[in-house]
């Protein structure tokens, strides 16, 4: 495969899985980012990196309160990309656990197979298929880790699957490894963590009452704020965003529709 790669232009992609909402916690999402190798690595992305590997800094939308430090970290974060923009791809997929659910002949086991296997799959394969003839695509992959994908094997199976679906179908991607690491180790899975958090939150578009949560507050009006930014609403706007009611294939929603009305209930 190797020799197969060297005798093409090789584009060098790294790219990133996460999720955000299990469960019964509605809506659940699953999501992917690949951005260029190249562009990666370039001093101002790499300078963050640097500082979040030392701990200078933490990003995490879960977690987020209104805390200025906090909010200065992610605007900072996105901040970074939105240079990058169009080379960034990104896919989501929603997925209803409660279909997984109510089919009583599969355990738990079987339905954590199907979320944190076959999706995630779908999602990166989505995004390193379809270049030109005369382009190859190697992949690097980052897992944010958790207890399913580490009992999964997720970063080891994800490298056989989808480099068996290359050669099946003649693609001309190649897996090259996949990395599973905890939180704030690399700024790929940061904004991966951060974008999946603010579909989150334009999904759910609650309705601000004075008994809504100081959390849930504030990341409605951190988002309203981002998404007046035009270059980020254009990062937002542009993710392939699926979803999945226990349907045989994914239904492809053009997700500028639920940014719409998000931001007509929460501004006017």
């Amino acid at each position: 495969m190797s020799h197969l790669f060297n005798a093409f232009h090789t584009r060098e992609m790294n790219v990133f899985f996460d999720e955000s909402g299990k469960e019964s916690d509605r809506p659940n999402l699953l999501g992917s980012l690949s951005i260029p190798k190249r562009i990666y690595e370039l001093d101002d992305l790499q300078y963050m990196n640097y500082f979040l590997k030392k701990r200078r800094f933490k990003i995490h939308w879960k977690n987020y309160n209104g805390n200025q430090n906090a909010k200065e970290n992610i605007k900072n974060l996105i901040g970074a990309f939105i240079p990058y923009k169009d080379f960034i791809k990104w896919n989501v997929i929603n997925y209803h656990y409660g279909f997984l659910k109510d089919q009583p002949h599969f355990s738990k086991t079987d339905r954590d197979a199907t979320i944190y296997s076959k999706f995630p799959e779908r999602l990166i394969y989505g995004l390193i298929r379809g270049y030109g003839g005369d382009m190859k695509v190697s992949a690097t992959i980052y897992i944010d880790k958790s207890t399913e994908y580490e009992t999964l094997k997720l970063d080891e199976t994800i490298v056989t699957t989808l480099n068996s679906q290359s050669l099946y179908r003649g693609e001309k991607f190649y897996a090259s490894k996949c990395e599973m690491l905890p939180k704030n180790n690399e700024i790929g899975l940061e904004l991966t963590d951060v974008l999946l958090g603010i579909i989150r939150t334009v999904i759910k578009n609650p309705l601000i009452t004075p008994q809504t949560s100081k959390i849930e507050r504030e990341k409605v009006a951190l988002a309203v704020e981002l998404l007046q930014d035009d270059h980020f609403k254009q990062i937002i706007s542009e993710v392939k965003y699926y979803e999945w009611r226990g349907n045989k294939e994914l239904n492809n929603i053009n997700f500028s529709d639920y940014i719409s009305a998000f931001l007509i209930q929460q501004i006017y």
